[in-house]
């Protein structure tokens, strides 16, 4: 029988316990302490030639820092030589920009100089990496450090190779691999925050010459990542007898085998930069719902998301470790299901499950709690429903991004957690999401924008398509001046232009009732309408869409024929699957297969109609502005905008189409020459060219200035 270990709640003695053992952990106000007059020796920032900036740094017992956690908060230690209480408040920054991977570090030096000055404006104050960068960030940070007016704080996170999580789902296999990564990973972040490294270049792995000491400006370790359950289980059933740990500045108490693995490589982060710099800093692990500590009885699905536990209670700081010990969680409002259904999290009136588990998971821990990932995306594409709309993954508007934002930081600031950073600075271009990952080629994924996958869109920064706005979808049609059109029937006027993110069409005349036929694939398609695959129907503001030639509907072919088949979340409709029927269909995303709840309620399948098409006006400088909008009917003028992913068009840079699914009977891709279009019987064609590196430019989101402001009145 498997055996499982289950989540536990500390008792009222241990609750007692930690808290003294972190208050014996931390240096009394009433101690007296030096404060560092200048710059503490260290390798060089930089080769400017200009004087550092030193913060006051607290010496005791041969321990230098400058930020500790003290019962539930976190402190910072100022020039009169007292501790005052902080809340770190920030931005997650992430390692990709359009046109490369993370891996490949193609974010500059002036990226990071830019961004810094901009996050300081937004009234934040910390940001967070999740592993080794460049040194251009590092270089970046001391150089803004020296003229800012008040200093960006940071928190350092230590990536774990997934592949050998995946591969070997136990922590101490083979001759303990994943445990001795994981300390040699961490012994290299702290050179490297020291300014004190060198790391041999590797393919998609951070390298260079490390001389940039940052070490005054981190507030935090963050070690670790999101653990998947299966990872947790498997070292926990593979070591049962590896319960304690005893190291030189953390222990364990009651403790899982993973919590010994996470302790191991806590304990070696403290010890090594004691050792090298006799400096401390405050450190935690990452952490998710997922694997909190706290059970869940109502949620739909216990096997997964409440199976096991990663308990930062179990791991103690001994005396001599001053800086202390944290909890770090990411919390999103939409997942998992719990956060719609169980009854537990909605007594509140009106209800608000993410604010009732914030408190629940505040309020059993001892230590502070940091939520190091909270946001939502603004994108076309949505992934997962909500309890309230608002905060669904995906769906929303840039101002809809900003208000759930805000909420979320209220609430966390509400439940008195200790921290919290928005998800993410910038969007993500190379991204995936479950419900489109089947649709595209991930070797490609950096060079366009899918505005259809929302894990693409969760910045404050946007990367908008194009090195200059190829078309603004306001009804407005000045910027298609001395364009030629595709077509011309005497009643309307199409022409088409695109970029790394949509396809552009501008209709001048008649556009009432007007259907576009779009042809993207010979030999296939709706005949009654010359052989189309997609049919643009613009009836006014409220319903237009675009709908597809069944045969050619990906979603419907992944859940009744293709690789989801199995899960029988959609039924067979007959005929609709006819290369020669002469109908077309809702476009559809899917989001949630039926989910059982705890009181035997059955959510049936849950989809999305993307087809839909949204009107308003998406200049980013218009009072009106609709980041969402996918039309704009102005006059006799209608401008409309379509993702490429919509037009099953998965490889825009390559000119690449979903090909056949029923002949092929998985996801191929093939070249497209061209687009067909017709309205009235009358044809015409567009075509463009590929690229290799994609244009784009950088906007400061919409969610950006309502987060400011809040933050500005905080």
């Amino acid at each position: 029988m498997q055996r499982i270990y289950k989540k536990k709640i500390l008792s009222r003695f241990l609750l007692v316990a930690a808290a003294v053992s972190l208050c014996c952990g931390c240096a009394s106000n009433q101690l007296e302490l030096t404060v560092d007059p200048g710059r503490e020796p260290a390798q060089a920032s930089d080769n400017s030639g200009k004087e550092e900036k030193s913060l006051p740094m607290c010496r005791e017992d041969g321990v230098k820092y400058s930020f500790r956690t003290q019962e539930k908060t976190f402190q910072i230690y100022g020039a009169d030589g007292r501790w005052r209480d902080t809340m770190p408040v920030g931005v997650n920054i992430g390692a990709g920009k359009p046109g490369a991977f993370p891996g490949e570090f193609a974010i500059t030096e002036d990226d990071y100089l830019r961004w810094f000055r901009q996050i300081s404006e937004m009234h934040a104050d910390t940001i967070r990496v999740y592993t080794v960068l460049m040194p251009e960030f590092y270089h970046a940070l001391a150089t803004y450090n020296k003229t800012a007016q008040s200093p960006l704080y940071f928190m350092q996170g230590v990536y774990n190779n997934e592949e050998d999580i995946s591969r070997l789902q136990d922590a101490y296999a083979e001759e303990r691999k994943i445990e001795k990564d994981w300390i040699a990973m961490c012994k290299t972040i702290v050179d490297v925050v020291h300014g004190n490294a060198v790391i041999e270049p590797e393919a998609g792995n951070a390298g260079g010459n490390y001389t940039a000491d940052v070490s005054q400006y981190l507030c935090g370790w963050i070690l670790g990542i999101e653990w998947q359950p299966e990872f947790v289980i498997g070292t926990n059933e593979a070591n049962p007898g590896k319960t304690t740990f005893e190291g030189e500045y953390l222990y364990t108490e009651d403790a899982s085998p993973f919590e010994v693995f996470l302790a191991s490589g806590l304990d070696a982060c403290i010890s090594y930069e004691m050792k090298q710099y006799q400096m401390q800093h405050p450190v935690s692990f990452a952490n998710w719902v997922t694997t909190d500590p706290l059970s869940h009885p109502g949620e739909p699905n216990p096997e997964t998301e409440d199976a096991v536990s990663a308990d930062a209670e179990h791991i103690k700081a001994r005396q001599e470790f001053k800086a202390g010990l944290f909890a770090s969680y990411h919390v999103y409002p939409y997942y998992p299901e719990m956060m719609r259904y169980a009854p537990e999290l909605l007594t509140d009136d009106p209800p608000n499950p993410y604010k009732h588990y914030l408190n629940d998971l505040n309020s059993y821990h001892t230590m502070p709690v940091v939520i190091s990932e909270f946001g939502v995306p603004a994108s076309r594409g949505i992934t997962h429903f909500a309890r309230d709309p608002g905060f669904n993954q995906g769906g929303l508007t840039e101002e809809e991004q900003g208000t759930a934002i805000v909420s979320m930081l209220s609430d966390i600031i509400d439940t008195e957690c200790a921290g919290a950073f928005v998800f993410i600075w910038q969007d993500e271009w190379f991204k995936r999401t479950w419900n489109t990952m089947d649709y595209t080629d991930s070797d490609v994924r950096p060079y366009w924008c899918d505005v259809q996958t929302s894990e693409q869109f969760f910045g404050l920064l946007s990367f908008d398509p194009g090195e200059t706005a190829v078309c603004t979808v306001d009804g407005r049609d000045g910027e298609w001046e001395g364009e030629e059109p595709v077509l011309d029937n005497g009643e309307t006027e199409l022409y088409v232009k695109s970029d790394e993110a949509y396809v552009y069409l501008l209709l001048r005349g008649k556009n009432d009732n007007l259907q576009i036929a779009l042809d993207t694939i010979e030999d296939q398609g709706n005949e009654a309408y010359g052989g189309a695959d997609f049919l643009l129907e613009i009836k006014g503001k409220k319903k237009s869409r675009l709908l597809v030639h069944p045969y050619y509907d990906v979603n419907y072919w992944l859940y009744t024929t293709g690789m989801h088949a199995s899960n029988k979340v959609l039924e067979v409709k007959e005929g609709y699957a006819d290369p020669e029927t002469h109908t077309f269909a809702p476009i559809y995303l899917m989001l949630n297969r039926p989910v059982v709840l705890t009181d035997g309620t059955i959510v049936e399948t849950e989809q999305v109609e993307t087809g839909r098409l949204r009107h308003g006006n998406a200049d980013p400088q218009s009072e009106g502005y609709n980041s969402r909008a996918d039309f704009c009917i102005r006059g006799n003028v209608t401008e409309v905008r379509l993702p490429w992913l919509l037009l099953n068009i998965a490889k825009p840079n390559e000119k690449m189409r979903i090909a056949d699914l029923y002949a092929n009977d998985e996801i191929t891709y093939e070249s497209i020459r061209e687009i067909q279009f017709e309205i009235d019987g009358e044809r015409g064609s567009y075509t463009w060219n590929g690229w290799t590196e994609p244009g784009y430019r950088e906007r400061l989101k919409e969610s950006y200035y309502i987060l400011q402001e809040y933050l500005e009145k905080r």
